[in-house]
């Protein structure tokens, strides 16, 4: 989470500390805070200790790109028998592990021999009928390649070669460690695989451990070093003096943690302002002459050991600065309301709100009629829902073939004169672009009761989610049922992942946090009803959340899932929420556990305001996450709204001086306002 750290002091919440000594400033954050408003990669936050260690779990799979069902011929499914066998070659650099676990692509039971080591399993332990899951001894891996030979029964899924480019960019082929077998493992051909041996690419077999991962890094967000102590205007600085970065934690045995600082003097750091980043050394440093004010610090854990986690628990920064007689003491801050921006470690893509084909659907199907009359942002969404849903009848020609990502190839007519059409996630595709050609930016997620299906049934749905500047949040909004839900409360509407909040409790035999759905009239798909979020039988359920690390369908064909949501989500592109309430299957490596993950923000402008030397004249700083976007307006006691572009100048007058400070992407559409309002004595 990136906010001001000034802010977090000032309302006196736990975990910060601040104290100023003579001529220096220091803070001191512990792990839980350093967690939160850091960006972090591969680390959790150990409950049990309060202390900052590498993430447990790492998935080792070869088929991840093109897994799922392929719509060429012949069928990607490889049948085992007596005489028919695979193998799969993985290689796992380090295998121990405190829990192993085969995961198959397969709906029927498997038996397996791993590195000579005949397994016995017992049922299928992933709760799903389409992939099996098998708990084994770590022991029997070895460093490097492992052999992986399924024998007497399965119906595997085999990931194409010639799909592979379809899901990554950088795995575009098969690496050739999947080999069939017709003579009961005596011979292995690496070639020749699926029916008739006309196809080539990997076996979806893969190995899931229960160990920590090998490295980890966290950045907090940029400080100002002459304003620890968090004035809401800050002093002025003409000289900063060395700052000083001390990590307070342990390596143990195997690990190690590193120190890396960078500073400049613009508050968002860019190549022409601020130094490289500088390796401090091990848990502490000192920048002995910063570039300037700003400076921003990262820490890396590493351990060569999966079984032990270095573990961080508090930063301190210490610094020092310089200034003449301050002439910020004559002012007076009246009123501030400052945004606070919360960014994510996926590595997330928008579609550009100029993509050409945008302009073109919105244009060639009307969609300004569509939307006339709306008065807010949640009632165009839901005119666009509904417009979306009632276009075509479900699920139309998705056995036939499956569409690309675009609205205007779904909307085409078939050979019968009928849309291409499909189901969910083509109605939702559809109306996601309605909204973005209108300025909004969304994104997909596939939802389902992932490792609970046999306990809870119930199938899955494909849904997406658009940023809402008017609520400032993720809004679920459904595009092939045309509705949304509100908290019954608060009328606030809910986010997928906050859905499944308010769904947990029925696992526990709770009641649910009440909801209400706000819905459009539908004239098609009417077998869907709402029914509400409870236990025996929801509309849906929300457990597990498979995001799509991009909505730019249009701009980039790939990377995406094959034929997402024919057959089990296996694709491992997906980033996928887990929690110890309901956990996320293993076919998926990238788990997210931490909410601002899942929950970051868009749109806001965020200030901050530096004295220049000269009286009464401040150097405004402003900062952003908008896709698509354009220019920062500002308006001044007032007046009318101007581009300005970070780093302007505000000259003060004697007496109340106002500034609001907001973007605006390369749609016109205008983002969220933050806002300050002081008193100078001039």
């Amino acid at each position: 989470m990136i906010k001001p750290l000034f802010r977090i002091i000032l309302a006196g919440i736990i975990g910060i500390q601040y104290c100023a000594a003579a001529g220096a400033s220091v803070l001191r954050l512990d792990a839980p805070k350093v967690f939160e408003e850091s960006v972090t990669h591969n680390l959790n936050l150990s409950n049990q200790m309060g202390q900052i260690e590498l993430a447990i779990g790492e998935l080792f799979e070869d088929d991840g790109p093109a897994s799922g069902k392929s719509y060429q011929k012949p069928e990607n499914r490889e049948q085992i028998t007596s005489d028919t066998w695979i193998k799969k070659d993985l290689i796992i650099p380090n295998p121990q592990a405190q829990a192993a676990y085969l995961v198959v692509l397969s709906d029927k039971p498997v038996e397996a021999i791993i590195n000579g080591v005949a397994l016995h399993f017992a049922t299928n332990q992933s709760g799903r009928p389409l992939h099996q899951k098998y708990a084994f001894d770590p022991k029997v891996l070895q460093p490097g390649r492992n052999e992986i030979i399924l024998r007497n029964t399965g119906n595997v899924m085999i990931a194409r070669d010639d799909e592979f480019a379809l899901g990554s960019l950088t795995r575009t082929k098969s690496p050739g460690r999947s080999a069939k077998s017709t003579d009961g493992g005596k011979t292995w051909d690496y070639k020749h695989l699926g029916p008739d041996g006309k196809l080539a690419g990997e076996y979806g077999v893969r190995v899931f451990l229960e160990h920590y991962l090998s490295q980890g890094s966290l950045t907090l967000p940029v400080m100002d070093a002459g304003n620890l102590e968090g004035k809401p205007v800050p002093g002025l600085v003409t000289q900063m003096g060395p700052i000083e970065i001390n990590v307070e934690g342990e390596t143990g045995p195997s690990g190690g943690i590193r120190v890396r600082a960078r500073a400049g003097d613009t508050f968002v750091p860019t190549e022409a302002h601020w130094t490289d980043w500088q390796v401090l050394g091990e848990t502490n440093g000192v920048l002995q002459s910063p570039r300037g004010r700003y400076v921003q610090v990262a820490v890396d854990l590493t351990s060569r050991d999966p079984l032990q986690s270095p573990r961080l628990r508090s930063i301190r920064v210490e610094a020092s600065s310089t200034g003449p007689q301050d002439w910020t003491d004559r002012v007076r801050v009246l009123e501030e309301h400052n945004e606070e921006i919360v960014r994510t470690s996926i590595p997330f893509e928008y579609e550009p709100l100029d993509q050409p084909r945008l302009k073109k659907f919105r244009e060639e199907y009307k969609l300004d009629d569509v939307v006339n009359g709306a008065t807010n942002e949640m009632e165009l969404m839901l005119r666009l829902a509904q417009w979306a849903c009632n276009y075509w009848d479900w699920p139309n020609h998705i056995g036939e073939c499956y569409p690309p990502w675009d609205a205007l190839e779904i909307l085409k007519p078939y050979g019968d004169g009928k849309p291409t059409g499909g189901f969910c996630l083509q109605y939702n595709l559809v109306f996601l672009q309605a909204c973005e050609s209108f300025g909004f930016v969304g994104r997909a997620v596939s939802i389902s009761p992932g490792a609970m299906y046999e306990r809870l049934k119930g199938g899955g749905h494909e849904i997406v989610e658009i940023w809402s500047n008017e609520w400032k949040k993720w809004v679920y909004a459904d595009g092939a049922l045309a509705w949304y839900v509100v908290d019954e409360k608060t009328g606030v509407p809910l986010s997928i992942w906050e859905m499944r909040q308010h769904q947990l409790p029925t696992l526990r035999g709770e009641p649910v946090v009440p909801v209400r759905v706000v819905a459009a009239e539908r004239t098609r798909n009417k077998q869907f009803p709402w029914k509400g979020i409870a236990a025996p039988d929801p509309s849906n359920w929300y457990l597990e959340l498979r995001m799509i690390p991009r909505s730019n369908f249009l701009q980039a064909k790939s990377p995406l899932p094959l034929s997402q949501g024919t057959d089990e989500w296996s694709w491992t592109g997906h980033y996928v929420w887990t929690d110890s309430e309901a956990p996320a299957g293993l076919l998926f490596g990238n788990r997210v556990t931490k909410r601002e993950d899942f929950q970051w923000t868009l749109n806001q402008a965020h200030y901050v305001v530096e004295p220049d030397k000269s009286p009464g004249v401040f150097r405004v700083h402003l900062d952003t996450e908008t896709p698509s976007f354009d220019t920062f307006l500002a308006e001044i006691d007032g007046g009318e709204k101007k581009c300005v572009a970070s780093g302007f100048t505000w000259a003060l007058h004697s007496g109340k001086n106002q500034l609001r400070v907001l973007p605006r992407n390369v749609a016109g559409r205008e983002g969220i306002p933050s806002w300050i309002t002081v008193e100078y004595a001039n």
